[in-house]
């Protein structure tokens, strides 16, 4: 089995509150497997080195937490796109994701589509429609506090954080 890393973005306690909410209320409506909230900031890597943990741990120190602007909910007919909080890709969140390459380069260039997914699965357009129209209230942002390294096996349903580190400067919404 072929294993891939990721550099996974985590949320604050409020806003995990918050996301986990508007997932349940989500999943209630289109079946999903579980899953935890993310953004996936880089990746994936095929190797990493030994010292990589060391490396993020220290890119954490030295980093602040950064603020995600929300879009608006959105899908697509992909299984792990299928619904989610879409996030504008600001210059913050770019250069975020470019501080990261230069700790072990990844595809930066590769399409990046900055996302909170709230649902897995293939689901029927009408009903993600339906279901937009249905929410009213979205948190304009949301706050990434945390990195996380992620473990993904080639069937991508099995994964695992293997080591979340905080960020070091809180800032305010």
């Amino acid at each position: 089995m072929n294993k891939k890393y990721y550099i996974w973005g985590l949320f604050d306690n409020r806003d995990a509150i918050y996301l986990n909410k508007l997932k349940d209320e989500i999943q209630a409506k289109l079946s999903s497997p579980r899953f935890d909230l993310h953004i996936t900031l880089a990746g994936p890597y095929l190797n990493l080195n030994s010292d990589f943990s060391e490396k993020l741990k220290n890119f954490c120190k030295n980093n602040h937490q950064i603020i995600l602007d929300v879009k608006g909910l959105d899908y697509t007919n992909e299984i792990f796109k299928s619904f989610y909080l879409s996030i504008n890709h600001t210059d913050q969140l770019e250069i975020f994701r470019s501080n990261i390459s230069k700790i072990e380069a990844f595809d930066f260039k590769k399409n990046f589509l900055p996302h909170v997914s709230l649902a897995y699965g293939n689901h029927k357009i009408n009903e993600k429609k339906r279901l937009i129209s249905k929410i009213n209230k979205l948190n304009k942002s949301i706050k990434v506090s945390k990195i996380g390294l992620v473990e993904i096996n080639d069937d991508i349903k099995n994964w695992k954080i293997l080591e979340s580190f905080k960020l070091n400067y809180v800032c305010e919404l």
